[in-house]
């Protein structure tokens, strides 16, 4: 398994439990806007937003790298 096959493994679960844990968060603050729970979960949104961003950059350039070697592995087929 690859060094970023690792990061992307992690970074799924990460973006999943930030995910769940805003929406908590979300529906406590509804309840009891006193307390402030969005105001103390600012980590939260931070690492949803990086695991995001790093899922979705390794979604576009996973899509690009696998569609050059389906074109390699046909062509190597053929011949």
């Amino acid at each position: 398994m690859r060094f970023s096959d690792i990061i992307t493994f992690f970074a799924g679960h990460v973006g999943l439990i930030c995910g769940i844990c805003i929406l908590v968060i979300q529906v406590l603050d509804w309840y009891n806007p006193y307390m402030d729970f969005m105001g103390h979960a600012s980590f939260l949104l931070y690492g949803l937003c990086a695991s995001a961003i790093w899922t979705g950059i390794r979604d576009i350039f996973g899509k690009k790298q696998s569609g050059r070697r389906s074109v390699r592995a046909e062509r190597r087929r053929f011949v």
